[in-house]
């Protein structure tokens, strides 16, 4: 516990440690992040000459690098403090350095709140930590993210420990599984109980390995079931002895890899109807790609259903069952759709053989279907009405209920959150994006940005989902725990305040065993190395190298002096976070790089009447601004969104250039336009905040840059533009090393894998385990539902057209 000052501070700092809250308390801020103390200290230490050992080693670094918040309040400092990742805690410090005091969160919370001067003495406290006694706890946060490495570990000691209950439970759950009428795997009449399973299972074994191995199932079958085994085990003599023979080596001698390899391999569940949650934004094929809310995670979506689809194929063949796995879209049905395919109610997803977008429309109070899209954080008063009517579609489009569900964004997993609830199916949390960690003090300052951003509603849906889902899917580790110097995505809602509202004591365990890191692949049939000619359409080239250059239409701004040189690409939405403007003012301050390069990017309209997004519309005014203001209409070309089958080849052109592709986004949760340009043999930069610091290894295979200010990513591009001059192999050694690395680990197979695989373990979690441990758990999140959701969104109606 500390009390003293010398409890964090050796005494010979002491001095100065007081001297850096003078700096702070008489500046003008009066809520600081982490970036602020920082910049104190080493405003300190630069007028004061210090040290590098001071500057790096001290015990005043030491504590003020790990301070995430600070509040000054009264006659204090309230510190938020991170030990490490998703270990804090909390100190009452007065301004003059005299006092510390270590409180507890509440206290915290409660002096936060009265920084506001917002009483809290009826605020609601929410806790969702005692409800986690039912599962077992990660004890170091290195291994957070790898939650199904540890849940079968446990799984396996509990096996060892306790062989009589969970061969038991084991042999019950396989004794479940049936694809509509016909049994799977045992016949519970004819193997009634564990012994007599697996004395027979041993004496199948013994003849299988008599048969030749690649003898059909077909041919075995009615040995099989003589003995009481059905169909499942394998499509050959060869792979159903050795499915076998994995179950009783994992009987035998239980260890997390053969749990694992076990269960991944034979249809517990047979997984072969899956159900993608992903309402807003423009969801569709064609024409929709940097449309409003819509972009990377529509990308994701479609490639994840073809990738899972070919993989569900190959995995039920082997399996020996004849079952054509379907998968649908979930999303919404935007009848004023434009020149999209949004206002057709089901379309069948190109290159898949049974994947489906099915679109069902949002209603109002009336029941009445609402026309226009919405923005995405103004769907909530709509959504348990859309999760009402997905229930029923889907279930009649599968002939039953789905075997998995995966939700995608904060919409989107609270739709999946209640189907799943209502259908009993096995829930898999995926975010993409916390809007949380994206806009400053949101949480602080929800009630000023209620109107535009309804946070209240999406922080609470995000809790809710996060609690409640079997497992969750991030991209990379630190959009969970960040790094040892900054705050993961998830790790945000572990403590905050919506003052006046709710305070979060503990929003989210990250030391549950539902976290586990899956990065996206890219689809190789659109992206690949410029130089394989082999793969291009000659015809697509010359399209786009006119269009991209030299074509002048209406939807196309600027017109290049000189179309020849290098370009800059970069293509997103127009939303703030996006920071298209600030690479616009990046290439605009630098002469060296204007002399150099064009910009071109693709990104929104460029005409403000035809956005209907509050967000874009700045975009698109302060774009023209910065046009006009630094006088670029000669050097910069701006298109509209581009077509996803289409943008693989808009990187290879800008890869043939020797161009560059620069993401300045202020935060990033993962990046696959970033996956895409590397791919295609772009030279990348991309921001250091987020999922691309774990892509990119800075000056090797690409760069990172720091996007908060515009001269930062010049500087970098500059740099980068002064190695060239000096050795000219570099862009094409950084343009090799991108390819390798996106082909090496980020490929959508080992994704889909691994993703039907966790459904299936957790699956069987959930039912030997979990499932009565979570009675408690789902009870307190739909108290939650019902009290700050439902009730709050029902009074809401959102902005239209």
């Amino acid at each position: 516990m500390i009390n003293t000052l010398t409890d964090i501070i050796s005494k010979n700092e002491v001095k100065d440690f007081k001297e850096i809250l003078a700096l702070i308390v008489t500046g003008e801020q009066r809520l600081l992040l982490r970036n602020d103390v920082l910049l104190a200290f080493r405003q300190y230490c630069d007028k004061n000459n210090k040290t590098k050992r001071f500057r790096e080693k001290s015990s005043v670094f030491g504590f003020l690098h790990k301070v995430q918040e600070a509040f000054i309040h009264n006659e204090h400092i309230l510190i938020m403090h991170r030990l490490s990742p998703a270990r804090y805690r909390f100190y009452l410090l007065r301004c003059d350095g005299e006092r510390i005091e270590e409180i507890d969160v509440s206290h915290y919370l409660n002096l936060k709140d009265s920084f506001l001067q917002i009483d809290h003495g009826s605020c609601l406290q929410i806790d969702f930590m005692p409800f986690y006694d039912y599962t077992p706890s990660i004890k170091d946060s290195r291994t957070i993210g790898n939650g199904i490495n540890f849940l079968n570990r446990f799984m396996c000691s509990s096996l060892f420990q306790n062989p009589e209950k969970w061969n038991a439970r084991l042999f019950e759950f396989i004794k479940l599984h049936k694809h509509q009428e016909q049994q799977l795997l045992v016949n519970s009449v004819l193997l009634p109980e564990f012994n007599t399973f697996f004395n027979e299972m041993e004496k199948t074994i013994e003849w299988l390995n008599r048969q030749k191995p690649d003898t059909p199932f077909a041919r075995v079958e009615q040995r099989m079931k003589k003995s009481g085994f059905e169909p499942g085990w394998g499509n050959t003599a060869g792979r159903i002895g050795e499915t076998m023979q994995m179950l009783v080596d994992l009987i035998n001698e239980p260890t997390s890899e053969r749990l694992e390899r076990f269960i991944s391999r034979i249809p517990l569940p047979l997984i072969s109807k899956i159900a993608i949650v992903s309402p807003h934004g423009w969801f569709g094929q064609e024409n929709v790609l940097g449309r409003p809310d819509t972009g990377g995670q529509v990308i994701y979506v479609l490639d994840q259903v073809r990738a899972l689809e070919k993989h569900l194929q190959h995995s039920i063949a082997l399996t020996g069952l004849s079952v054509k796995p379907t998968i649908i879209v979930i999303t919404r049905l935007i009848p004023d759709a434009g020149d999209t395919t949004c206002n057709q109610k089901t379309e069948k997803i190109l290159n898949t053989d049974n994947g489906w977008i099915l679109r069902i429309p949002f209603r109002d109070k009336n029941n009445n279907i609402i026309p226009q899209w919405i923005p995405r954080f103004h769907v909530w008063p709509y959504l348990e009405g859309f999760a009402d009517d997905a229930a029923g579609e889907l279930t009649s489009a599968f002939k039953g209920r789905p075997d998995f569900i995966i939700g995608n964004y904060s919409d989107g997993n609270l739709v999946a959150t209640l189907l799943s609830d209502r259908l009993d199916v096995v829930q898999c949390t995926i975010a993409h994006a916390l809007e949380k960690t994206k806009y400053l003090f949101s949480d602080l300052y929800w009630q000023e940005m209620e109107t535009d951003y309804n946070f209240s509603l999406q922080f609470t849906a995000d809790l809710l989902a996060m609690n409640k889902s079997d497992f969750i899917i991030a991209s990379t580790h630190q959009e969970i725990v960040g790094t040892e110097d900054t705050m993961g995505q998830y790790e945000s809602y572990q403590t905050f305040s919506l003052p006046g509202l709710y305070q979060v004591k503990n929003g989210i365990n990250l030391f549950a065993p539902k976290f586990n890191v899956i990065p996206p692949g890219v689809d190789e049939s659109i992206y690949f190395p410029y130089y394989i000619n082999d793969q291009r359409i000659t015809t697509r080239t010359t399209y786009w190298e006119k269009r991209l250059f030299t074509d002048n239409t209406p939807d196309i701004f600027g017109t290049l002096d000189d179309p020849h040189k290098p370009p800059i690409f970069t293509m997103s939405r127009l939303d703030k976070i996006k920071n298209i403007t600030g690479l616009i003012e990046a290439f605009g301050l630098s002469k060296k790089i204007r002399k150099r390069f064009n910009l071109v990017f693709a990104s929104g309209s460029i005409h403000i009447e035809d956005s209907l997004d509050h967000e874009e519309r700045q975009g698109i005014l302060k774009i023209h601004e910065l046009i006009d203001h630094y006088s670029l209409h000669n050097q910069i070309r701006w298109l509209p969104g581009i077509n996803k089958l289409d943008t693989g080849e808009v990187y290879r052109i800008m890869a043939e250039r020797k161009g560059i592709f620069v993401q300045p986004a202020l935060f990033e949760a993962f990046g696959l336009t970033i996956l895409e340009a590397m791919l295609s043999g772009l030279p990348t930069f991309a921001t250091q905040f987020g999922g691309p610091a774990e892509i990119i290894e800075d000056g090797i295979n690409g760069y990172l840059i720091n996007p908060s200010q515009s001269g930062m990513i010049a500087r970098r591009i500059e740099y980068f533009m002064q190695g060239v001059d000096k050795d000219p192999g570099l862009w094409d050694r950084i343009s090799r090393a991108g390819i390798k690395r996106v082909q090496d680990d980020y490929n959508w197979r080992l994704y889909s894998e691994r993703l039907i695989s966790l459904a299936k373990i957790y699956g069987f979690w959930r039912y030997s385990v979990s499932g009565q441990g979570k009675i408690k758990m789902s009870l307190y999140c739909d108290f939650l539902y019902h009290f700050l959701i439902k009730q709050r969104a029902m009074e809401r109606e959102a902005p239209q057209g």
